[in-house]
């Protein structure tokens, strides 16, 4: 049974029975040799050191070179090349990632939302179909493992101190939520969970249902508490300590979310999610990555087999 959960609390840096590795012990970094993707190096080769990770570096270049002129080229830290395996190719669309995610049993990409072309979109005017770019949007909608988003504003600050993890209810908001606590415990971080009631828009909400109209201050502190018990049930109490809070927000849920991650010096925002970038979809995510400074982890549920009911001589 999981410990009570208070809305706010103390996090721990515990001993659990999985260690660090087994969050992200694989992580891949495309490089396409610009400025703008080589941001996502030291973000990358930070994780990889704190969690004893396998870095693998997926670099496209028309001409192959010795291993080290490559990463000295890449810009990649010399300390950190003993964490580095490279892979070299003479272009990385997606279909190249998607690969090098299969063969190299990846556990998290790691990726800037634009490549070489990305600098067209840094500027504020940029609209919300600039924030990513279209190898990157495939990689986060086709990509079995989860993804870290740098964003185009991205702001490096290391080390990461607190992650926010927004819930609905959702599946995909159930997983990552644990997926951010066994984070936290690696990398002794704090974790604020939210859930913005949002009456307008957000059909899974609690706000979507409540009973009555007094519900915000009777039933959606219990409702809240309950998504996150039942997000955590395969979480040893010990590793839900983390859990510094769990705010109950009302309005916009782009603006809210941005107030917590600038009241609260959020350092990586956990997103749970169904995959799909395409037009229409994600506005939330897409209006906070047009605004925000810190990484996005977006964390897909993890696919389920069909079901299938045995019949006849199959049950023999």
């Amino acid at each position: 049974r999981l410990p009570a959960l208070a809305w706010r609390g103390r996090v721990y840096a515990v001993e659990v029975a999985r260690d660090a590795m087994s969050v992200f012990a694989s992580n891949l970094v495309p490089l396409d040799g610009s400025r703008i993707v080589a941001r996502s190096l030291g973000c990358a080769t930070w994780l990889a050191a704190r969690l004893g990770a396998r870095l693998h570096i997926l670099s496209a270049t028309p001409h192959e070179r010795p291993a080290r002129d490559e990463l000295a080229r890449l810009q990649v830290p010399e300390q950190h090349w003993p964490l580095v395996t490279l892979h070299q190719g003479s272009a990385y669309p997606e279909d190249a990632i998607l690969t090098a995610v299969a063969r190299h049993a990846i556990d998290l990409v790691v990726m800037t939302a634009g490549g070489q072309t990305a600098e067209a979109f840094a500027s504020p005017q940029a609209d919300d179909a600039g924030a990513v770019g279209h190898v990157t949007c495939a990689i986060i909608e086709r990509s079995p493992a989860p993804v870290l988003l740098l964003p185009p504003h991205y702001r490096e600050v290391l080390p990461w101190q607190r992650a926010l993890v927004p819930v609905s209810g959702e599946i995909e908001a159930g997983e990552a939520l644990a997926l951010a606590v066994r984070l936290a415990n690696a990398l002794a971080l704090e974790v604020h969970v939210a859930h913005v009631a949002d009456t307008d828009t957000d059909d899974e909400s609690l706000a979507a249902r409540a009973r009555y109209a007094d519900a915000v201050h009777h039933e959606f502190p219990r409702q809240l508490e309950e998504l996150v018990r039942r997000a955590l049930t395969h979480c040893a109490p010990e590793e839900c300590r983390p859990i510094a809070e769990i705010a109950l927000c009302h309005g916009d849920v782009a603006a809210e979310l941005r107030l917590l991650i600038e009241g609260r010096r959020v350092s990586v925002l956990v997103v749970g999610w169904h995959g799909r970038f395409t037009e229409g979809r994600a506005k939330v995510l897409k209006q906070l990555l047009q605004a925000i400074t810190i990484p996005v982890l977006l964390v897909k549920p993890a696919a389920r087999r069909p079901f299938r009911l045995k019949v006849g001589e199959a049950l023999e």
